[in-house]
Parts: C-alpha cells; structure tokens; sequence
C-alpha cells in the first residue's frame, strides 16, 4: 500500500502542480463503513476462535479500520483521518485497558497528528473543490 500511495501522490503532484486531496461520495462511504464492519467481524472472529488474544474483537476493528485508513490515504481522501482519529481513540482506550501506558501515550500523540491532518486536508479540499 506504500508503494501504491508513493506512486498516486507523486502522480497526483505531477498532474495538478501539487498533492490534491478529495471527499468520498456519500455511496462510497457507506461502502467503505460496511466493508470495514465485515472485515473487522470476519477478522475478530478468527482472532476469537484462533487466538488467546485479549480483546480480539477491538484488536480486529482496529486493524480493519487502519487498513480501510491506509487505503483511502493513499488515494487521498480526506474521510482517511477520520477513520485516523477512530483508531487512535480506540487505541487509546485500549492500552489504558491493557496498561500499556506508554503505547497509550504514542497513541495520544497519533491522535492529536490525526487532528491536525484532518484540518489541513479540510482546507485543501475547500480551496480545491470545484466552484
């Protein structure tokens, strides 16, 4: 997924002078919101059944949901921070349950970058959108 975000961004750059970002449709959304539910049930139940992991259910929507993130990151659509944020959130709350104090406090630290992303890209997308 690298590699292809490499690839579309320098592609993107090349094409527009600089990296465009842009906004789901509201039918891509609802696509994206039900693959990331039936990734994150098939993944969690394989964790249940196959592993001794703690939380294997939060364990998989979390990482259903990074990989949706990555994804839509690498195409550059805004809606990506917003999963960002979900994660983080999750993330947190889920080493503080864990007592993992420090990976509780990177995740912090992602979350605010999240943040941060989310509003940069909300502005490109305003200042590029087609009038």
């Amino acid at each position: 997924m690298q590699i292809y975000g490499w690839w579309n961004w320098s592609r993107a750059r090349a094409a527009a002078g600089e990296v465009t970002v842009g906004l789901l449709t509201n039918r891509a959304r609802l696509t994206w919101t039900i693959g990331c539910l039936a990734a994150a049930a098939l993944w969690g139940y394989a964790m249940h059944r196959f592993t001794d992991a703690s939380f294997p259910w939060a364990d998989a929507t979390l990482a259903a949901m990074s990989v949706a993130a990555q994804i839509l990151q690498s195409r550059r659509v805004v809606e990506s921070w917003w999963l960002w944020i979900a994660v983080d959130i999750g993330s947190v709350g889920l080493y503080a349950a864990k007592g993992l104090w420090l990976t509780m406090l990177l995740y912090a630290i992602f979350l605010a970058l999240a943040i941060w992303g989310l509003f940069d890209w909300q502005r490109v997308a305003r200042r590029t959108a087609p009038a």
